[in-house]
């Protein structure tokens, strides 16, 4: 009876993911572009060389996130997570010393060496592994503290950019994101229930009871990884992904910029702070919409918030409709980061999920790369960014596309490995 009365500690799990999410990773989308006035002013640098230093980033996530999820999925998670956040933290500080772009770029790298082994992917891989009910909710909660942590730190490294620089910025956020975070990687994760002799949140819950989402994510395909790369559902979701990298980082790493050529900083400093506090409850409503009508309704509700706050952008010039846009677009944040990894394992299956996942961030960390350079470079190119925000609705209208289709015919392998073994005899 007292067992009972215990939180499950995936709970727990949740709560450490959501530190590391509003920790370090707002200091690589989020808030990275915050910097950019500053920086590229005093290095003499343009805006587009400046946002190369995240595309290289998010480059190394390409190569690095099959390695790092067959290696968390090998139970090699604890060291890969206090290796990466202490060297993330020291190449993050490194930013501080730079004298011109190269400077930047070299520091990019070992950044994203770090970041990858020690954020997204683990907290994906953890969340997927403690939960089989409620997991919408649970990735929803754990990266909630992106938005949590845009809110919270948009305002402090504006003030701390006005008082002290931009190079002690970096390595006071450095600072702050070794303390906040070591601790939690050191003494409160666990890759998996099996570390605690548990075993996955609503795993015993009996097929009639579980909700739409556990009853996607839940099954198995009948088909490897390996044998889907010629099916029709593996293009569509691969491309999905890579929309959806590039939509997201094209947005987040420039619009901060964007807001401040339009409005005064603190506005655009505001403005930031909205919608990633509405992100917040993004997530968890893309999570709650997830679990309770699954994965197909969640993907419209995120891509079409997405969707309204790119034309609203487009008309950015009118306060009001930026507030408009805010509230959109933290209403649609969820599908970067909350998104794939449930995508994944409605159209793969939960046993080929870590396989399977590894290859979805590499693509999606493809798309990332170039979002920000290809917003950037139309605005170096044109001097606006209407035309940006008019290809970025094409793109989310096409991801959206890309994940609906991916998994309605996906489901034909899901039916059985006799039934598949047939069409692929067919095929």
């Amino acid at each position: 009876m007292e067992n009972k009365k215990k939180m499950f500690y995936g709970w727990w799990i949740v709560a450490g993911c959501v530190v590391i999410t509003a920790t370090v990773v707002p200091l690589v989308m989020s808030l990275s572009g915050k910097y950019a006035l500053a920086v590229t002013e005093e290095l003499g640098i343009n805006r587009s060389q400046f946002m190369l230093a995240n595309t290289i980033v998010q480059m190394i996530g390409i190569f690095l996130s099959p390695i790092v999820s067959k290696r968390v999925a090998l139970g090699q998670m604890k060291m890969l997570q206090v290796g990466g956040i202490i060297g993330f933290c020291i190449s993050y500080f490194t930013y501080s010393f730079a004298q011109n772009a190269m400077h930047l770029y070299i520091s990019s790298f070992f950044i994203g060496i770090f970041f990858w082994a020690s954020a997204l992917i683990p907290i994906s891989y953890m969340v997927t592994m403690w939960f089989k009910e409620k997991r919408g909710l649970a990735m929803s909660i754990a990266m909630a503290g992106i938005g949590l942590g845009g809110t919270i730190f948009s305002q402090v490294v504006t003030i701390f950019l006005d008082n002290y620089g931009w190079r002690t910025t970096y390595q006071l956020m450095a600072g702050i994101a070794l303390v906040c975070s070591l601790p939690i990687v050191l003494f409160v994760f666990k890759s998996s229930p099996a570390e605690k002799g548990l075993v996955a949140y609503g795993a015993d819950v009996e097929p009639a009871k579980q909700s739409e989402g556990a009853i996607e994510e839940s099954k198995d395909s009948a088909i490897t990884v390996k044998a889907s790369y010629g099916k029709f559902f593996f293009w569509l979701v691969m491309i999905g992904m890579f929309l959806n990298g590039l939509i997201n980082t094209g947005a987040l790493s420039n619009f901060p910029a964007a807001i401040q050529e339009m409005h005064d900083p603190t506005t655009s400093a505001n403005i930031i702070s909205i919608y990633s506090f509405v992100g917040i409850f993004g997530k968890l409503l893309l999570g709650w919409i997830n679990d309770r009508f699954g994965v197909v309704a969640s993907s419209i509700f995120g891509c079409g918030a997405f969707f309204i706050a790119f034309i609203l952008m487009l008309f950015g010039q009118n306060l009001g409709v930026m507030y408009l846009m805010a509230f959109s677009f933290g209403l649609g944040t969820p599908i970067g980061t909350v998104s794939p990894p449930l995508i994944t394992a409605s159209v793969f299956g939960q046993k080929n999920y870590p396989e399977a996942f590894g290859l979805v961030s590499s693509v999606g960390t493809l798309g990332t790369a170039i979002g920000s350079v290809f917003v950037a470079r139309i605005l170096d190119m044109t001097g606006s960014y209407s035309t940006a925000w008019l290809f970025m609705i094409v793109f989310t209208a096409l991801t959206l596309f890309g994940w609906i289709g991916s998994y309605v015919t996906s489901r034909r392998y899901f039916d059985g490995a006799q039934k598949a073994d047939s069409v692929n005899a067919v095929e």
